[in-house]
């Protein structure tokens, strides 16, 4: 199976800090996952634990009006692709990471082609969604376009 790159949309990207996420995180109705792990929702939205007083979620639902005190939230911009087929042989080319380790609902943080990124480890044969910096998103894509389409190993 081929690899096919999209780039996706994520307007409700944010950024939860503080203490007690954990009650705002019920408070939304939702279950908080274990660290560095996340739980996807409906329409590509999701919760993922980034530690005791972090976590990044997209969720059209949130308000910033929800917030407690000693919590704050800020929206990112981050470039979001979804990457389908053989993900995992293309990361073997660009990432140093072992992906033999990751499990489906694993949030890791890695280095792809020298860009620091964020991923949504998947179930088997479903898409991974891969999200970094957008002052790198022109480079992190092209080079991935040009790593799918020139390298003799995955053709």
């Amino acid at each position: 199976m081929s690899i096919q790159l999209k780039k996706q949309t994520l307007p409700n990207l944010t950024v939860l800090r503080g203490k007690n996420l954990s009650q705002l995180i019920s408070k939304l109705e939702l279950s908080n996952p274990e660290i560095f792990k996340y739980h996807n929702l409906n329409n590509g939205e999701f919760v993922a634990n980034l530690g005791q007083e972090e976590i990044l979620i997209n969720l059209s639902s949130f308000s910033y009006d929800q917030l407690e005190t000693q919590q704050y939230a800020f929206q990112r911009g981050d470039v979001v692709i979804n990457l389908s087929g053989n993900w995992r042989k293309l990361m073997s080319e660009v990432c140093v990471f072992d992906f033999r380790q990751a499990r489906p609902g694993d949030f890791v943080m890695v280095l792809i082609a020298g860009v620091g990124a964020w991923m949504l480890i998947p179930q088997e044969g479903e898409p991974v969604t891969i999200g970094c910096d957008p002052t790198y998103g022109e480079y992190f894509i092209e080079t991935l376009e040009k790593q799918i389409h020139t390298s003799p190993f995955l053709n």
